[in-house]
């Protein structure tokens, strides 16, 4: 090789690595960052909506969210949650006109929470999953009771037994499966307490709430918490599809079910699904301490729900095929 090629060959050499070396300066170090791999926090608003599926104990489940959230936030610089209050219908006809949330808390009768709920990797709760992902976990629950102002629940029957049926949850499912049989009046909540308190009845089927409503109206009662079913849950589901707020979204939904805010439910007269929060309280102690039964599906639309009613009311009569039907929707 001539001495004129071998330099030409040289400079070449020394030109390729050249340009090697300014591609691997400027290239690399965006590949290797120690910060690009770090996902970002998020900051800025996590929208919550909060539905009351049922009613609650003795204050505000949405207020309860707003103090849970102040926590939160102080915990989070930068992060702020806003809560909407919601009946089933608004939030529904809300999302049909493309608004979602980030979070929602919910009870009965609210099926179009599964359209959009993300799958919650971390918790297992079966009635409010679907096929092999968890969609909610409950924060709060309420229970179902048998009410006397005697004391005595020897001679429960129909004939001096009223059923307080409230919106969206279940009371002659509570009866049928915790035993009871015959014709039931069915009054609503108003009706059903006051013909209580005022001796047309010797027992009531009521929730939680009937409780602190008695107390607060004075009426000296025995209450014997029923504990076969309970569809009384208040669920809370996370919709974000940024995964930065998706995850803000799961580190709320562990501090809402922390040690520390699960403990304030006495606040509000409602039942932790996870502690022991009524110590010096004995009816709602029996509650919170007496399992919780039976459950039905998180996201039953209202064919099924009233298709479970009705099979109840079958089933509260005797009838064995309505017992049947009642049990098959039950988890």
């Amino acid at each position: 090789m001539s001495a004129k090629k071998k330099w030409a060959t040289a400079a070449l050499s020394l030109i390729l690595a050249a340009v090697a070396a300014f591609c691997a300066f400027f290239a690399y170090p965006a590949l290797t960052r120690s910060d690009a791999a770090e996902p970002r926090a998020y900051r800025g608003v996590l929208r919550l909506w909060h539905i009351d599926g049922f009613e609650g104990g003795r204050g505000s489940r949405a207020a309860f969210l707003g103090s849970a959230a102040s926590v939160f936030e102080s915990e989070n610089e930068g992060l702020i949650v806003m809560i909407t209050v919601h009946t089933a219908e608004s939030a529904a006809y809300a999302l049909s006109e493309g608004s979602m949330p980030d979070m929602i808390s919910y009870g009965g009768g609210c099926d179009f929470v599964a359209d959009c709920a993300r799958p919650l990797e971390k918790y297992d709760f079966a009635a409010a999953s679907a096929g092999h992902d968890t969609l909610g976990v409950p924060w709060c629950r309420g229970g179902y009771f048998l009410f006397s102002g005697e004391g005595d629940f020897s001679d429960v029957s129909d004939e001096n037994t009223v059923i307080s049926e409230g919106r969206e949850n279940l009371p002659e499912a509570a009866a049928a499966l915790n035993g009871l049989q015959g014709e039931f009046d069915v009054l609503s909540v108003t009706q059903a307490y006051t013909a209580l308190i005022g001796g047309k009845y010797k027992y009531m089927l009521g929730t939680q709430r009937d409780v602190w409503r008695l107390r607060t109206r004075g009426f000296a009662f025995t209450a014997w918490p029923l504990s076969a079913f309970c569809d009384l849950w208040q669920y809370i589901s996370v919709c974000a599809r940024d995964t930065e707020r998706y995850n803000a979204c799961l580190d709320f939904v562990a501090l809402l079910l922390s040690d520390d805010i699960q403990g304030r439910l006495g606040e509000i007269g409602m039942i932790s699904p996870y502690a022991s929060v009524y110590s010096d309280d004995e009816t709602m102690h029996a509650a919170e301490t007496a399992p919780a039964g039976a459950a039905v599906y998180a996201f039953a639309d209202a064919a099924a729900r009233g298709a479970m009613r009705e099979a109840a009311l079958l089933a509260l009569k005797g009838d064995e095929n309505g017992a049947k039907k009642l049990k098959n929707y039950l988890l």
